[in-house]
């Protein structure tokens, strides 16, 4: 499997989540003792909306040429326009993998 960074390592980066902010959704995570995804359990918290888990799958995806050094504001703009989204990974197939138990 790839070398990936973590989704919560992700939103601190495009500055949508602070580490004390993943912290408590990974212990949130710990207590539910269940295959809940990070995104889901930071959407439930109130934490983030989910165009912010959708950004950050698109950039551990790496799913544009150089996503890493996008903002957050642009890449949320890629996403939402269906034109320049990849059609090898459609916006609805990143939502599928956010419910997805592994």
């Amino acid at each position: 499997m790839l070398d990936r960074k973590k989704l919560g390592e992700i939103l601190v980066d495009l500055q949508v989540m602070t580490p004390a902010e993943v912290e408590r959704t990974l212990l949130a995570m710990r207590r539910r003792a269940d295959e809940t995804k990070f995104g889901q359990v930071a959407r439930e918290m109130g934490l983030l909306r989910e165009e912010h888990i959708l950004a950050a799958l698109a950039v551990q995806m790496q799913l544009f040429p150089n996503v890493s050094e996008m903002s957050l504001h642009r890449l949320l703009g890629r996403l939402k326009d269906p034109v320049r989204t990849p059609a090898r990974l459609p916006i609805q197939r990143v939502r599928r993998l956010l419910t997805k138990r592994e």
